[in-house]
């Protein structure tokens, strides 16, 4: 309750500060959504293309989320930004239980503590971004398949995990390696191709299916195409694969909006077309341009993965291609974000290092010893790096991973706390 107490204290302490706080990039794009469901009107019309006509950019969680907070407090921002924080609270709650199921007491309160103050998650709290509602629903799914093993096989816990996916793929695309690792998750050894072997599985991804058909059935009604959860993909890809972000030198491989890149800007003017289809058309080509240049998906992954960990910047540019320092980009990130991310790094190899010599040990009755967990628990944020690494470089893309990072420097914090009691003991 003492570490909750702080990590409330925190986020409203870093609210208060922001008090001249206005919405910029998607984070005005949620609040103009939020307001025009809050009014009544649903989602509005395009902001993408020149005639308008129906939108499915983003994702409906966080909007609906936030629309509905707006409803209730007659759209107010800062009521917003407050459930964002208590959002955050109950990611530091979650994460408590997920390590303490897999490591115990200890490391689950040195998981919640690091958490409790982790900048970027602390910061976090200042933005209207979807992943305030996403980093909940992540480990909320998690923790439903580490109950559903603890329970012996009870599929309620698998039809939660289900929900809590769909969920997550409604708030982020991101959510994407969930619908495999969860699934795989729900796979207790001995695994043998059965009914009742496939049920949990089939279950999470059921339930997720339920969730995910209205807004998909909306969709299709809309564009008249099945588009199962956004139209953004296309926009996101183009906005790296294409000549203009490949010529350039300074910012090799940053994105830049479609809408300003020579070939792209046509679509985005072209009377009679939707977002479905400009989705479309955008995909092919950025399939085409990275399959005719895989040298330059493989330099994108690599430099996408160093703007993710803030070792460099250049995340998005403008259509001059100078780097843009909105906050949120990444070009302006705070110096605490950067030292706590390198502390929690650090913490983390620690970590890794701790697993591996308790492996090695092989005894459970050995101290200290630190079970590597779940293989599903450590393919999410693996996933996630890679996946985003080939679209995204901004440190914000980062943030549904590090939670995973967390748990790795609670082990790193447990490990290096217990040898240095065993020190103190010797000389004692």
């Amino acid at each position: 309750m003492a570490i909750l107490a702080i990590a409330t204290l925190l986020r409203v302490a870093v609210i208060a500060a922001d008090s001249g706080y206005s919405p910029q990039s998607d984070a005005f794009e949620y609040d103009y959504y939020a307001r025009s469901i809050a009014a009544g009107n649903g989602y509005p019309e395009s902001g993408y293309l020149r005639q308008g006509g129906p939108t499915a950019i983003r994702g409906p969680g966080y909007p609906y989320l936030l629309g509905g907070v707006y409803a209730l407090s007659g759209d107010s921002v800062t009521v917003g930004r407050l459930v964002g924080a208590a959002l955050g609270v109950l990611a530091v709650f979650l994460l408590y239980l997920i390590a303490k199921r897999i490591w115990g007491q200890r490391v689950g309160l040195i998981a919640a503590a690091l958490a409790a103050v982790f900048p970027p998650l602390v910061l976090l709290s200042r933005e209207l971004w979807s992943e305030t509602l996403f980093i909940p629903l992540e480990l909320g799914a998690v923790l439903c398949v580490l109950n559903f093993r603890r329970s012996g096989g009870e599929l309620r816990w698998a039809a939660a995990a289900g929900a809590l996916c769909g969920f997550a793929l409604l708030t982020r695309n991101t959510a994407a390696p969930l619908l495999i690792c969860i699934p795989l998750g729900m796979l207790v050894a001995p695994v043998r191709l059965s009914l009742r072997t496939l049920a949990a599985p089939l279950t999470v991804l059921a339930v997720a299916a339920l969730v995910l058909a209205p807004w998909a059935i909306r969709n299709t009604n809309a564009f008249d195409r099945f588009v199962p959860v956004t139209t953004s993909t296309g926009i996101t890809a183009s906005g790296v694969y294409n000549p203009t972000s490949f010529d350039d030198s300074s910012t090799h491989g940053a994105w830049r909006d479609p809408q300003v890149v020579p070939g792209f800007t046509y679509l985005f003017e072209t009377p009679g077309i939707d977002e479905a289809e400009v989705d479309s058309k955008l995909r092919s080509e950025a399939r085409n341009f990275a399959w005719g240049h895989p040298g330059y998906v493989a330099e994108v992954f690599a430099w996408d993965l160093a703007r993710m960990f803030e070792l460099s910047g250049g995340s998005v540019v403008d259509a001059e291609g100078k780097a843009v320092a909105a906050r949120g980009i990444g070009s302006a990130t705070p110096p605490a974000e950067r030292a706590g991310l390198l502390a929690a790094v650090v913490l983390a190899i620690c970590g890794a290092a701790a697993i591996l010599h308790s492996r090695r040990q092989g005894r459970r009755d050995a101290q200290p010893f630190f079970p590597s967990g779940p293989l599903f628990l450590w393919l999410i944020p693996v996933l996630t790096l890679f996946l985003t690494a080939l679209l995204n470089g901004l440190p914000r893309d980062r943030l549904p991973a590090d939670p995973f990072l967390l748990l790795l420097a609670a082990v790193g914090a447990a490990w290096l706390l217990a040898l240095a009691a065993g020190r103190e003991r010797q000389a004692a």
